[in-house]
């Protein structure tokens, strides 16, 4: 009978056990970490694609014995494939300042090539991952306006209305999420774009 206080006393504190917080659901942040997972992995395939061609022309060249000196030549290409590759594992690792100077080095080692466009477009991810939303608009719109009609272009802009929004000008970033749609309209971005404008509220 002396223990009975005790189970009661037991009995008792589980009852009044307060209930278990609701399941709150996932931030905006995590939203946009999630939404630029899936466009890494979705351009992944394209970008190594690339970069096995680029190696392939390498190879032949260098079987060919045709060689020529200077950052045009196939194995510069590939060199700086490898450079990109390289620059996208750092990135993968949330390495952003060492990645941000590796794609820095992809482009300055040919403005005019393949991978320019994917290196100021990356460099601009590395920023936005950090939260330095200037410095992102700042890649984002090169792509755009320099690179208007290579393979990140569409990204480029849909990442620039992203960080527009990010900075509180809503009003510009619906211009360019049109944009996004009128310039590209079969693209992904153009999709996404579509859902980000119907998302907004102003």
């Amino acid at each position: 009978m002396k223990r009975l206080p005790v189970v009661v006393l037991v009995l008792a504190s589980c009852a009044t056990k307060p209930p278990a917080p609701a399941i709150v659901p996932a931030d905006t942040r995590l939203a946009d970490l999630q939404a630029s997972m899936t466009e890494l992995l979705e351009r992944l395939d394209v970008m190594n694609d690339r970069i096995t061609r680029l190696e392939r022309a390498g190879e032949e060249r260098a079987q060919s014995g045709l060689l020529p000196a200077g950052e045009g030549s196939a194995l510069a290409a590939a060199q700086i494939a490898d450079k990109y590759r390289n620059a996208i594992t750092l990135y993968g690792k949330n390495r952003y300042p060492e990645a941000r100077a590796a794609f820095q080095q992809v482009f300055d080692a040919d403005a005019s090539g393949d991978l320019a466009d994917n290196a100021l477009f990356w460099i601009g991810e590395t920023y936005y991952a950090a939260n330095d939303f200037n410095n992102a608009i700042r890649f984002y719109k090169r792509v755009a306006d320099e690179y208007g009609d290579q393979n990140k272009a569409p990204d480029a802009m849909y990442k620039l209305a992203l960080a527009y929004e990010k900075t509180s000008d809503l009003a510009l970033a619906r211009t360019t999420l049109q944009q996004v749609i009128a310039r590209y309209p079969y693209s992904a971005p153009a999709a996404s774009a579509k859902a980000e404008l119907n998302r907004i509220k102003y």
